[in-house]
């Protein structure tokens, strides 16, 4: 950057190690600028700190206050692994469960640091085909001072090979595609608040996934100005409280709900926003299963072109067959419950667990699916297999085949041991979908990968005009967060906490393993 030209210039190379880790500019505040400088460096004295701060700001010439700060480079090797594995994972999410944090090695060699990645092969062939390599490399060396030799190679030995194809389509199947990017113009931006938007937003109707810094833009409607008292208040006794705003974004391609927490120097800008402004967004995309939301960070008024507009009004012939809502199902048709049975000897010394007011407060479902593939469109349940939790303690089990359209693939059968003579006589999807419907009632849905297994459930209940808008919860989700782990597989979590799992890829089986790995997570 210029400005390490003109430090190296001013101060005869004294500081030539130093780089630019970050540049924030705070609206109407002050400018931050944070230099990164070597392990093997000395820290910086106070008057050396005070002669550079007070030469950058000269030379930035800024109405605004300039702060400094300096950061040392540790070459930890366990940071340095951290920092890898945080930037695969928030720049690859698709491809992140896929990493084993095992196969990641980072030795350091005084100021060389050498990291060898292993890689299932299809992921292997994707890292090689997009340069992934050379992003890793200059991501460590933005964030660190050293010399860093990065080797990706190819290591398919983590994989039981009886599970391997069926490995290999979900890996294929998530990997990003790489496409050009559909956009459109718009104009005359003004900065309402977060960092200048680059204004060619996407079309509302591609966002069809979590994702990352996507620009949008459209009109806002149903906007709504809300408060809240944050949790640092709340635990300092304070009642001050901090404004959000709720709108939806409607482009001319579709409609997202969004929402912006704001400061009190941005809630003063966006505060002038109205139901019918047309705005330019930068925002993160979080989606639970169907239901998607716009967690905005930068936010600009705009023009966009008139042209592209479209009419809010939409022939009827035009709108799909409703689904169904807020069904009540009288009762249990082809699949019944069962009371649970547990298949263990109590011990009546055992101290009973005691769980937080999440789980004693609301009733549980957790439940599994086997199924003819991984694709919820095109594959089908042969197997649902449900625990009920309520009041802390497992109570019903629910459990029953699906006679599929098509027949069982072998892989499927040799995985889960469901033939096709044992759903022959069971019952179709839309029989069973609808009694595990029921079962469902006032629930809270719980799952181990629960978008997986939660993605079949929706699309088979929607053949029979049935909508599951339960809360759902993964299981995983909780796992990762309280315990480290080389792999996150559920028969990996259970042995972990010293649980048992029989007849793994079975669903009733599963579940019960999840209701109780889920269980062992929340006690107090």
């Amino acid at each position: 950057m210029e400005i390490l030209k003109r430090i190296n210039a001013k101060f005869a190379n004294k500081y030539d190690f130093l780089k630019v880790l970050s540049v924030k500019y705070i609206m109407g505040s002050f400018v931050e600028i944070i230099f990164l400088y070597p392990e093997s460096c000395e820290n910086f004295s106070d008057d050396e700190k005070k002669s550079l701060s007070e030469f950058v700001k000269n030379q930035l010439n800024l109405s605004c206050d300039v702060k400094i700060k300096f950061k040392k480079s540790y070459l930890d090797e366990w940071l340095i692994k951290k920092n890898l594995i945080d930037f695969l994972k928030t720049t690859f999410p698709s491809m992140f469960a896929y990493y084993d944090e095992q196969k990641i090695k980072v030795e350091r060699h005084d100021d060389k640091i050498n990291i060898e990645i292993s890689l299932l092969d299809v992921v292997y062939n994707y890292f090689m085909d997009n340069n992934i390599k050379e992003k890793i490399t200059d991501n460590l060396n933005k964030n660190f001072i050293a010399q860093f030799g990065v080797e990706i190679v190819m290591d398919d030995s983590q994989i039981d090979q009886q599970e391997l194809t069926m490995h290999e389509k979900s890996v294929i199947e998530h990997l990003p595609q790489e496409k050009r990017i559909e956009r459109y113009p718009v104009f005359d931006p003004v900065l309402l608040c977060g960092q200048e938007i680059t204004p060619m937003p996407e079309p509302i109707k591609n966002q069809s996934e979590s994702k990352i810094a996507v620009i949008l833009a459209g009109k806002i409607s149903n906007l709504s100005d809300k408060t809240y008292i944050s949790k640092r208040n709340k635990q300092k006794g304070l009642s001050e409280q901090s404004h959000y705003l709720t709108f939806t974004l409607t482009d001319h391609t579709s409609s997202i709900d969004a929402i912006y927490f704001a400061n009190k120097s941005s809630y003063k800008k966006v505060s002038v926003l109205k139901d019918g402004d047309d705005i330019l967004i930068v925002g993160d995309i979080k989606k639970d299963y169907d239901k998607k939301k716009l967690y905005v960070k930068s936010m600009a008024l705009c023009e966009i072109d008139k042209s592209l507009i479209k009419e809010n009004e939409t022939k009827e012939q035009d709108i799909e067959e409703p689904i169904l809502k807020n069904v009540h199902i009288e009762e249990y048709k082809y699949v019944k419950p069962s009371p649970y049975v547990l298949d263990r000897q109590e011990n009546l010394f055992d101290v009973k667990p005691s769980y937080n007011d999440y789980i004693t407060k609301n009733t549980f479902v957790v439940f599994d699916c086997e199924t003819t593939g991984l694709s919820c469109t095109y594959n089908e349940i042969i197997e649902i297999g449900a625990v009920k939790i309520v009041d802390g303690l497992i109570k019903e089990q629910f459990q029953t085949f699906i006679c599929p359209e098509n027949e069982i693939p072998d892989e499927i059968t040799k995985l889960t041991t469901i033939t096709n003579d044992m759903v022959k006589d069971a019952p179709n999807s839309s029989q069973a979908i609808t009694d595990f419907y029921k079962f469902c009632e006032g629930s809270v849905l719980v799952g181990y990968n629960v978008d997986f297994d939660l993605g079949f459930i929706q699309n088979t209940a929607k053949k029979a005009k049935l909508h599951f808008y339960n809360e759902s919860v993964d299981a995983m989700d909780i796992v990762r967060k309280k315990m480290y782990l080389s792999r996150y597989k559920l028969i990996n979590v259970v042995d972990a906490l010293g649980l048992t799992l029989k007849n793994a890829h079975r669903a009733i089986a599963d579940a019960i393993a999840t209701a109780e790995v889920f269980l062992k997570l929340n006690e107090m």
